[in-house]
């Protein structure tokens, strides 16, 4: 199956599963490349956790704060760029 076949599968898992399957990608790339990051009891008490974890992920989209912080940034390095 090719990367292509794959995408509207993907695509279609909820934000949680996207998170699993990135995260076994990254186990299964590292062992391709020889590391073992499931060594230890400590990794695989972490990797367990992670596993049954809900992910949130923080967006400065959704935070006023944030969304003016980087509004003054642009503004800043644009007048910069302009002098």
């Amino acid at each position: 199956m090719t990367f292509i076949q794959v995408l509207p599968t993907v695509s279609q898992l909820s934000h949680q599963d996207k998170l699993r399957l990135i995260h076994f990608l990254l186990l299964a790339v590292a062992k391709e490349e020889g590391c073992n990051l499931e060594t230890s009891d400590s990794e695989n008490t972490l990797l367990e956790q992670l596993a049954a974890t809900d992910a949130v992920v923080w967006s400065p989209q959704t935070d006023n704060q944030s969304i003016q912080a980087l509004s003054n940034l642009l503004a800043t390095a644009q007048e910069q760029a302009n002098a």
